[in-house]
């Protein structure tokens, strides 16, 4: 009875393995990368890079952005600033990965809303990780506001 069960566990571990290749390509192709014009303007590895950030960003956001800014990018009414379509996101680029590295504690305004936001530092982010966010948060939830590699924060950071 015990080889019959270690068989079964067997047979589903199987199954995982060959059906997680099919199920990661899917997301692929139907994630928030392949739907904007952001993603078909760029080269086929800019297209591989940027599709390993968005995956990679979104990990990242759920870990360290979604429990203030919530899982739809919505944030909390007046307490917290919305990522999604968010006029403040596409018009400051260099200013959003600054807020992500330092925190905040300044007024800002959102899609025509004041918040008073006390935004936490997460210094501990590296440049890499940095731009997974921002190219996750840029391209989800109807924003379609580009690709930003390790290379543009280390420039916007210095």
């Amino acid at each position: 009875m015990v080889v019959h069960l270690n068989i079964q566990v067997k047979n589903y571990t199987s199954y995982f393995f060959h059906l997680f290749p099919f199920l990661f390509l899917l997301f692929i192709g139907c994630g928030p990368a392949r739907n904007n014009e952001a993603f078909k303007k760029l080269s086929t590895e800019e297209q591989n890079k940027y599709q390993k950030y968005i995956i990679q960003g979104r990990d990242l956001y759920k870990a360290n952005c979604a429990s203030c800014h919530q899982a739809d990018g919505k944030g909390l009414k007046k307490l917290i600033p919305p990522l999604a379509s968010s006029d403040f996101l596409r018009k400051n680029q260099i200013e959003s990965v600054h807020l992500i590295k330092n925190g905040a504690s300044e007024s800002i305004t959102v899609n025509g809303i004041s918040y008073q936001p006390t935004m936490p530092a997460h210094a501990h982010l590296s440049n890499l990780e940095i731009a997974e966010i921002m190219t996750y948060i840029n391209n989800s939830w109807g924003n379609e506001f580009g690709f930003v590699d390790g290379k543009k924060v280390k420039k916007y950071l210095k």
